[in-house]
């Protein structure tokens, strides 16, 4: 869909990537997963669309049931029956390119489980998102644990219309700082099914679609008339495979979390072109002391064919690496490589510092010339102790300034 950004939804809601909402205190879910990142983050989102904006913030489905009965679940108080298994809650958020945003989340938990079955419940949901620079967002859907959590469904549908500054392609035009205001719509739809095939290793195929159109923008409301720069369907197989080893999905403190995504565009399933995009991350947690964590978390991704603009790997965001607005750096490959200390100072209180770098390539052997270096501090706010679900506010230095990031949940 649009630079939903990655609109990052991860499903197990991540989402907007760039949209990269990275909201994990709600269960929204799957289809929100479509849109938003994303996030938290978290892991990859069920889309390809690494654009800017996706930072906002957006729900992940991660809670378990109980959470209904927590904080982040305010409208619980006005209503005296109000379902268990019901949450809706506003969620804040800030990105450099979208500006302070609001997202309504709701998600409703299907959990027919014996008290002591770990499976996560499955979850039914969605959201609608509006940010200060005009952007909105919506979407629903699921995100089901079946057969004892052998198979997982995912599958939602939303529309998204972002306005974004695009940077062109490769270094220069990043350097430079110079961009074209962008208005990018249009509606995005997956599905997708994963089994476990060996003790933590997840394989599945699934489905992505939808349409994007993309005009100049000259004013805050208004896109250029009488012309469209670009207006594509999308179709694609995906197949996601997923090693996950945490010892928890909010907050680990050790274990591994390896995803990679293989997408196929083909005219013969709706696409309008013939493209290849690849992405492989991983996150490790090694505790420290009783209570703190070291993260660190690498990422690569390359697209290939004739992929738009709008496919290509972008650089920074509220995930790789923040201190860049996302899509500032853009071209056919990039990586990242970033590290996280988590000061858990009390129960409601973590301090975190981070650092890292990465590059954006047209080639593997175009890599080492021009480094994108990132450092920053956060503050996180814990709203959900038994969870370890918070606030977060980051402050992101890169070679060309400084960004800020509000949201919920870590970054990754």
């Amino acid at each position: 869909m649009l630079p939903l950004p990655t609109l990052r939804v991860m499903i197990k809601l991540r989402c907007m990537p760039s949209i990269r909402l990275h909201l994990a205190l709600l269960p929204l879910l799957a289809s929100a997963a479509a849109f938003a990142q994303s996030g938290s983050e978290a892991g990859d989102a069920d889309t390809d669309f690494d654009l800017p904006g996706a930072d906002a913030s957006m729900p992940g489905s991660d809670l378990a049931l109980d959470d209904a009965n927590f904080v982040g679940n305010p409208l619980k108080r006005l209503a005296k029956k109000w379902p268990e298994d019901l949450v809706v809650a506003p969620i804040p958020g800030y990105s450099p390119q979208l500006g302070w945003n609001l997202t309504l989340g709701g998600g409703y938990f299907l959990d027919d489980r014996d008290e002591d079955d770990d499976t996560p419940p499955s979850i039914l949901g969605g959201f609608i998102m509006g940010a200060e620079n005009g952007s909105y967002a919506y979407a629903g859907g699921a995100n089901l644990h079946l057969l004892e959590d052998k198979l997982r469904i995912k599958g939602g549908a939303g529309y998204a219309d972002i306005r974004y500054r695009f940077y062109a392609r490769g270094d220069n035009p990043g350097d430079l700082g110079f961009g074209l205001d962008l208005l990018q719509n249009g509606p995005l739809y997956f599905a997708s099914g994963s089994w476990n095939v060996w003790r933590r290793l997840y394989v599945g195929i699934g489905y992505l679609g939808g349409s994007v159109k993309t005009r100049p923008r000259l004013t805050q409301d208004e896109a250029a008339s009488g012309f469209s720069v670009l207006d594509l369907d999308i179709g694609a197989y995906t197949i996601p495979i997923e090693i996950d080893s945490r010892d928890h999905e909010q907050f680990p403190r050790k274990g591994w979390l390896i995803e990679a995504r293989g997408s196929l565009y083909r005219e013969s399933v709706g696409s309008d072109f013939d493209a290849q995009i690849f992405k492989l991350s991983a996150n490790h947690y090694r505790p420290i002391g009783d209570t703190d964590v070291f993260a660190t978390r690498a990422v690569f991704r390359t697209s290939s064919g004739n992929a738009p603009f709008f496919l290509l790997s972008t650089f920074g965001g509220s995930k790789d690496l923040r201190g860049y607005p996302s899509g500032r750096y853009r071209d056919r490959m990039m990586y990242a490589l970033q590290g996280e200390y988590r000061w858990h100072v009390n129960d409601r209180w973590i301090v975190t510092g981070f650092a890292g770098f990465g590059e954006v390539a047209e080639n593997v052997s175009d890599f080492g010339s021009d480094f994108l270096p990132a450092a920053g501090a956060g503050l996180r706010y814990v709203l959900s102790q038994k969870h370890r679900i918070g606030l977060s506010a980051d402050i992101g230095v890169g070679k060309d300034g400084a960004e800020f990031y509000f949201g919920v949940g870590e970054a990754f």
